[in-house]
């Protein structure tokens, strides 16, 4: 295949990454915005996310991306964790968000922690205007992690243009989840469909069609055990069933499936440990270094 046919591939197969039912709904990521900041509330979910918080900055701290000169921005930031955590050593931090309710959040969990070089504002990265909002060329590092606010070659092309040197961008590229796994095969005799246990098609596009462009993309990968405790209840129980089931499946009669199980494996107070192992691909690539590609016909 000649280089142009392949990044033709790639480039087709990284915009449908774009869905814009999850990317471009913003009462979708509002109804969802209490459920995010709770977790990072809740003390044992929040020490998993801290964990991985610390780590992702140090690692960038690393490779001189979050210093005393450079300005930031964290595209769907939610409720504003990493934007807090950046601004800790980075000289300012813009967070932006679909959801107006994930940037309130972000607000005021900065304003606790005292933070006063942040900013954040609620837009559809999607069909932005990065001209008008000011954001082209103003960042030194535009940051993303697992969200659909860069999916496809919009959301590619504008998260490229507000950065004037580096980009990076998380996402999963295996997890597995132990409890999920048992709940499916039990209930509904077959596993949990891959699309809900990896992203890894994602970080492969996205390598590939970068790589195919002419940039140079650091990767790295970052692995974390998870365990959290849930309440076998209702609620966990609508969760679960949203996660791993097709829109149709999502039923009363297959919620209360959920539920039972769930209160079949749970200990006397109530709750059950969900474990998943997790990895994560890491991309890092300057936008200033670019150089055309030229492959030989085979």
């Amino acid at each position: 295949m000649e280089t142009a046919d392949e990044l033709r591939h790639f480039e087709e197969l990284y915009d449908r990454t774009y869905h814009p039912e999850r990317a471009s709904q913003a009462d979708v990521w509002d109804t969802q915005a209490d459920h995010w900041d709770q977790k990072y509330r809740a003390e044992e979910e929040r020490e998993l996310h801290e964990v991985r918080i610390r780590d992702t900055a140090a690692w960038l701290r690393e490779q001189g991306m979050l210093g005393p000169e450079q300005n930031v921005a964290d595209v769907g930031c939610g409720p504003g964790r990493y934007v807090a955590e950046f601004a800790k050593t980075a000289l300012s931090v813009m967070g932006t968000d679909i959801s107006p309710k994930m940037t309130e959040y972000g607000e005021a969990y900065c304003r606790e922690q005292g933070l006063r070089n942040v900013s954040f504002q609620a837009a559809d990265f999607q069909s932005a205007d990065v001209d008008a909002l000011g954001w082209t060329g103003k960042f030194d590092l535009a940051y993303s992690s697992i969200t659909p606010a860069v999916s496809g070659l919009k959301g590619l092309e504008n998260f490229m243009r507000i950065s004037r040197a580096w980009c990076f961008n998380a996402s999963f590229v295996y997890s597995e989840n132990f409890l999920h796994a048992d709940l499916m095969q039990t209930l509904f005799d077959r596993q949990p469909r891959r699309s809900r246990a990896s992203h890894s098609h994602s970080f492969y596009e996205l390598f590939s069609l970068l790589w195919l462009r002419g940039y140079y993309p650091i990767t790295h990968y970052y692995k974390q055990y998870r365990e959290i405790r849930i309440a076998a209840d209702r609620d966990s129980a609508r969760r679960m069933a949203g996660f791993l089931l097709k829109k149709e499946e999502v039923t009363q009669d297959n919620v209360t499936r959920i539920q039972r199980y769930l209160e079949d494996h749970a200990d006397a107070s109530g709750h059950l440990t969900d474990a998943s192992d997790c990895w994560f691909g890491w991309l890092l690539w300057d936008v200033r270094e670019r150089k055309e590609r030229h492959f030989p016909s085979i």
